[in-house]
């Protein structure tokens, strides 16, 4: 407790002193003749009470008075005390609502924890304070607009919920600060247990910013990668990564199930901060999803299941029209179960096999259903056409999550002439330089389609180790073998969901709830994918299924942070909530108005 004015204080003793001289002055009074005073004495008291120099009398009215006059020095005076509270008038709360945001070492998940204290912010906001409310997973979202409803505010927090995500607080805080930026007095709350990368590169102004640490201790065992591979003799490999991140040994059991069926139990035991990667072999040649499951009770539940889709091998029939090319030859006879024919010319039927390779030979615009991959070429049917020429090109990217692409490393790659793709709305970039993309690959109609933009013999590609993964990609995923393998996502990604001819999707989240999904041309692309789990889709009457997976280790090492870095700031955490001055005056005054009106009624009652 305290006074911001205590100077103000000084003005009472001039004040009341006046007040009591007003109280000993003789009140200059009327003569009036009259018969008897025996009625009047109480009237000579008075006057008495009024003499000049005598003794002052106690009188109700007095105390009154001068107890107004103190109030009111008081109020002038500012009085103070330390509260959990803010004095900002616009007010950012940012809430972190990524997957470590689940876990549950407070007692309850640290969400419905940083909810309760987002609630009790809103609840302390001062007059005149206004309040936007912003969650930070993947994305970033606005739960609530600047507002000083207390009941808007606390409808909005109490409806949020938590994703599996990863947490990008450098986006909720720049569109915090973007908010704020030509606001008065601007402040930023961070709800968060600091579990994300630095946020440096960023300009906080002159926006004050308070960090609430949400999280105890890090107790946590987690799955951190997860893949399914095929060898080259077509056997199919589950690479599991494990990492315990408590700090002591953990013992569990892994169970793994394919299509829903207990397969394999294996202990587990993991000294503090270890690592250990699982390689499931041996497994059974059947297609379907392979779930990975964790049996530990730990604080995060989001990263103790993963899942992949296996595919079957079958025999593939494999037309390679060429002029000539070894490399091509070789790598796609590695594989026992396909059967390779070539020509040096498209034959008229092209329909009974299941992958058609036109290395520099422009194929038939019109295509049946299958694979196709396109090298140095390209037709009216594929999802990028050949444009300008460019000369070595530097390869600065290329795709880690396509099936065609999986495991290959094109950095490095030497060309010595390329053309750049354009791609069409259904196309994805395989491989990109800084001309633009020389690979590409696309999925429409029942057809799917590589593309490459350089002829094989221009370059190092089929001297290097990625070539023959390369191809084998190409013959599981053009052949129709990896359907279901680009169907486990991470959570946040954007499934794409071929329509098999349908106009209708409905998806089902891991939680039961259906999203009708409107299709784009061929593909209906679904980005609701913030919960781990397996998500039901209804394409037509077609039953199908894909998956998500958290796998991030930064969310899996749910240790709490003391400080963030914001900008140029390191800002370290607040106990609980912000403190900051919370004044009384009004109370004050409206006390002495409350006397005042008393004093009033006291008076008058006299008089009668």
């Amino acid at each position: 407790m305290g006074l911001l004015s205590p100077i103000s204080i000084l003005i009472f003793v001039p004040l009341a002193a006046a007040v009591i001289l007003l109280y000993l002055l003789k009140l200059k009074r009327r003569e009036q003749v009259v018969s008897s005073v025996f009625l009047w004495q109480h009237a000579v008291q008075d006057v008495q009470a009024n003499a000049p120099f005598q003794k002052l009398r106690k009188n109700l009215l007095l105390f009154i008075q001068l107890g107004v006059l103190l109030l009111i020095v008081a109020a002038l005076a500012r009085p103070f005390a330390r509260m959990a509270g803010l004095e900002g008038q616009s007010i950012v709360v940012v809430i972190d609502s990524s997957a470590s945001m689940r876990s549950t070492d407070v007692g309850r998940s640290r969400f419905d924890e940083a909810k309760r204290l987002a609630l009790r912010t809103a609840d302390q906001m001062g007059r005149g304070d206004a309040m936007l409310v912003i969650t930070a997973a993947a994305k970033t979202r606005v739960a609530s607009s600047f507002t000083s409803d207390r009941k808007a505010l606390a409808a909005a927090i109490t409806a949020l919920k938590p994703k599996d995500t990863r947490a990008n607080l450098r986006e909720a805080i720049g569109l915090a600060l973007s908010l704020v930026s030509k606001k008065k007095n601007p402040r930023i709350v961070i709800i968060s247990d600091g579990g994300f990368s630095p946020v440096s590169d960023i300009r906080t102004g002159k926006a004050k910013i308070s960090f609430i640490k949400i999280g105890k201790r890090s107790d946590n065992v987690g799955i951190v990668a997860m893949d399914s591979r095929k060898t080259l003799d077509g056997a199919q490999q589950v690479f599991v990564g494990l990492r315990n991140f408590s700090d002591h040994k953990r013992d569990f059991q892994m169970e793994v199930y394919l299509k829903d069926q207990l397969i394999d139990i294996r202990d587990e035991s993991l000294d503090k901060g270890a690592s250990k990667e699982e390689i499931l072999a041996g497994l059974p040649n059947a297609g379907g999803r392979l779930m990975v499951k964790l049996i530990v009770n730990d604080d995060l539940a989001a990263d103790n299941a993963a899942s992949v889709y296996l595919t079957v091998s079958k025999e593939r029939s494999v037309l390679i029209v060429t002029k000539g090319n070894m490399f091509i030859e070789r790598a796609f006879n590695l594989d026992p179960k396909t059967d390779v024919v070539k020509a040096s010319a498209a034959p008229p039927d092209i329909s009974g096999y299941d992958i058609a390779v036109f290395d520099g030979i422009k194929p038939p615009d019109d295509l049946p259903p299958g694979g196709y991959l396109l090298i140095n070429t390209d037709c009216r049917a594929a999802p990028a056409h050949l444009s300008r020429t460019i000369s070595r090109p530097e390869v600065v990217d290329s795709s880690k999550n396509h099936p065609a692409a999986s495991y290959v490393d094109f950095s490095g790659l030497q060309i010595a002439t390329a053309k750049t793709l354009t791609l069409t709305d259904w196309g994805q970039e395989l491989v990109e330089c800084q001309g633009g993309a020389i690979a590409a690959a696309g999925e429409s109609s029942g057809r799917r389609f590589v593309v490459l933009g350089w002829n094989m013999l221009d370059s190092d590609f089929p001297l290097r180790v990625g070539f023959p993964i390369f191809v084998t990609n190409c013959i599981e995923w053009l052949g129709g073998g990896s359907e279901s393998a680009n169907m486990a996502l991470h959570t946040s990604d954007v499934a794409a969901i071929d329509l098999e001819g349908e106009r209708e999707v409905t998806v089902t989240d891991p939680n039961g709830q259906e999203t009708h999904v409107r299709p784009t041309g061929s593909t209906a692309y679904f980005d609701g994918t913030e919960t781990a789990g397996v998500y039901k889709m209804k394409i037509g009457r077609k039953a199908r299924e894909f998956a998500c997976n958290l796998l991030s280790p930064q969310e899996s090492n749910t240790k709490p942070q003391p400080t963030l870095r914001v900008g140029e700031r390191h800002v370290a955490q607040s106990l609980s909530s912000i403190r900051t001055n919370r004044e009384f005056w009004r109370i004050i005054l409206i006390i002495g108005l409350a006397l005042l009106s008393f004093e009033w009624y006291a008076f008058h009652r006299r008089l009668g």
